[in-house]
Parts: structure tokens; sequence; C-alpha cells
């Protein structure tokens, strides 16, 4: 409690759980339950630790990892007064936690409120709806806005709102931004992980006749692909020879969802169509050393990626509002949340994913398709 004492905060909760998590809202706190935690590559990662046994980054010590979930606000502050803060009471929530602060693998998080996005009524009819919700802040908004980076505006038709827009949703003439030329092509290289999946359905929802090319590395890879709504699949070191390269190219869009190695990076240069975009998600030590030099002759824009990158430079982009285009079009059953392949809700409890051979180890293995999450909680201690 302790936390308490900083200025803008807020705490939230969740029937299911004994997961609380704490929220900043401009001098108020709400009490919150946690239900569920995304689980993420990262996230084993960092539990596996240094070699030396000491936890990643060593200076805080016990780390708790997490990066997003979903849960129930239970209660707020007697002196939150105002109407944005009250209307958080007793609503169930989605969530993006702060990369610099502990995580959501626990009892109590810290969380801005301008990370949280309420859940909309109309969506409780989604199956494992809070699961679902769960896998959407650190993977559906990373898809999301990579989207816009490459000119991929999420806007279902008959909804004007975007990112980082605002309209009314009841405008049937409402239209993707981007203006889908005939032989337009996405390629999204890593189709099948988290970030792919939700990349795929998304831009199949708002763009019906856009050409999604998803590179996969295995035939269950590509099958999930196509079920995600992928036109073709290729693998991963067939994208020159099965897409054409040179001075003309033969994709528009071009999401980079893994290590951008020197012999990618060159192949991607020569499938980009001129004027194209490229968005790296992924950066290593081969990013230092890209050769940018097709690219500029092709007058290519290359950007990169990072959800947290909003919160460490003062909260740039609107997430919460990130998170509720999603809630919503899940809520009006334009796509389904790409839950893990076979995911339940008996193996994702948090006792039985950290088992051998559980969730967990799943996550770790680098060979999940979809989105993983873990239930928080649930029972006695």
């Amino acid at each position: 409690w302790h936390l308490l004492r900083k200025r803008y905060t807020i705490c939230i909760n969740e029937s299911l759980f004994r997961c609380i998590c704490i929220f900043i809202l401009h001098h108020h706190i709400t009490q919150n339950r946690q239900t569920h935690t995304q689980t993420h590559t990262v996230d084993h990662h960092k539990l596996n630790a240094n070699p030396n046994g000491t936890p990643t980054p060593p200076h805080r010590t016990p780390y708790i990892v997490g990066f997003g979930g979903s849960g129930t606000v239970e209660s707020v502050s007697p002196n939150a007064d105002d109407e944005t803060t009250r209307a958080f009471l007793n609503k169930n929530v989605c969530f993006i936690a702060d990369p610099s602060k502990d995580g959501s693998y626990a009892e109590y998080i810290v969380c801005d409120v301008r990370l949280v996005a309420i859940i909309p009524d109309s969506y409780y009819d989604v199956d494992n709806s809070m699961a679902s919700a769960a896998s959407i802040p650190v993977a559906g908004c990373t898809a999301l806005e990579c989207m816009e980076k490459v000119g991929l505006k999420f806007v279902l038709p008959g909804n004007c709102d975007e990112v980082g827009g605002s309209g009314s949703s009841s405008n049937s003439s409402c239209k993707p931004t981007t203006t889908m030329k005939e032989g337009s092509r996405l390629l999204i290289v890593g189709g099948s992980g988290g970030v792919g999946s939700w990349i795929t359905r998304l831009a199949r929802a708002a763009y019906p006749e856009l050409d999604i090319v998803c590179t996969a590395g295995s035939k269950e890879s590509s099958e999930w692909c196509t079920k995600n709504g992928a036109s073709t699949t290729i693998g991963h070191d067939e994208i020159e020879k099965k897409l054409g390269g040179g001075p003309k190219g033969s994709c528009d869009f071009i999401l980079c969802l893994t290590e951008p190695t020197v012999a990618l990076f060159a192949s991607l240069s020569e499938v980009l169509r001129p004027f194209g975009k490229i968005c790296l998600v992924v950066a290593g030590s081969d990013i230092k050393m890209l050769d940018l030099s097709f690219v500029f002759f092709k007058s290519g824009t290359v950007s990169t990626e990072t959800v947290f990158s909003s919160i460490r430079c003062g909260y740039f982009l609107d997430q919460a509002l990130e998170m509720s285009i999603i809630l919503e079009a899940l809520g009006r059953g334009a796509l389904v949340a790409p839950l893990c392949d076979g995911w339940n809700e008996h193996r994702s409890d948090w006792r039985e994913a950290n088992k051998e051979g559980g969730y967990i180890d799943m996550v770790g293995s680098g060979h999940m398709r979809g989105n993983m999450v873990m239930k928080m909680g649930g029972g006695d201690k």
C-alpha cells in the first residue's frame, strides 16, 4: 500500500481471481481484480534470467513479468468525484502494464489509467470473453500500431473511429482511409505468432480485397495463417523467389515480426514496391547493419514499432482508444481474437501453465501459434 502514496493512482480487481491492479488516475484510486494476463516470449526470456542466476534486469528483485491483461474494477477512492474516474467502477477492463513497473504475473500491478479500456456490454457474447480481452493490450495494440505505420488504418465499414482519431460509428458511409489499389499486397514476416495473427485478422476485416501473404515455418503454421485470413503462405526463405523483387517490387506494405537479419532485410528491400512501407517490430544486433540503399532508391519508408514507446515518451498515443476499437470490433463479430491454437481454460490456469510442458514452456518454445493468455489465481493461494 506504500504504492498508493504516489500521485495519480488507481487500483483494480476481478471476481475469479485474487489479483489486484493499481492504476493511475488524477489523484483518485480504484481497486480491481485481474482475471487473465497475456503471456509473451519476452516474459519467458525474463523468467529464464541471466546465466549467473540474476534476474533481468538485475536492479529489480523480485522481478515480476507480464505486460497486459484483463480484470474488473471493484472500487474507487472516496474522493473520486469526477465522472471519468467513477465510470470505471464495477466495469470489466483490459490494460497495458508499464514495463518499468512490476507486471501482471502478480497479485499487485501498477498501471496508468490511460492504458485501461472499459470492455463494452456488446462484447460479452464473445467466446472466452475475458481471456480474449487479455490478448488485446500487447499483441493487439502492437498489430494496430504497426499497421497504421505502413498506412493500413483499421476502420471497419460503418465505423468512422480509427486509431488516433474519432468519429461517429453511426455513419454508414465510413470506409478505410487507405485507398486500396487493385493488386495491393501486405507481406507479414512471421505471420503465425501473436502479433502476426492479430494483423492478419485485423487487415482482413478492414480490407477484404487486400492480398495478404504470410511467411510460415511449418505446415501447421501455414494452415493457421490461412485460417486467420491469409491469401497465401510462403516459407521464411522464399520471399524474393516466390514474390519477385527488383526495381518494381511486389509488396506495398511489409510488417517484419522476426529478427531483421541482413539477408532477410535484403529480401524485403527487393520485394518492396516504390514508395512502399516497411515496419520492423523486432530489433536485435543485426539492425545496426541494415543496408537501406535499395529502399532509398525506391523512396521507401522504414519505421519501427514497440507498444511501450508511447509509455516511455509520455503517453504519445491513445492506447486506451486502440484497445476500445478492437473490443468494439470483437463485440460486433467483425473478427475473433486469435487465442492460441488449442487454448483451453483449465490448462491456462497459472498452476497448470507453469508445469513442465505447460503453456509457459509452450510460449518459450518459439513455435506457438496465436496468442496465449494465463488465468491468474482462483481458489486457494
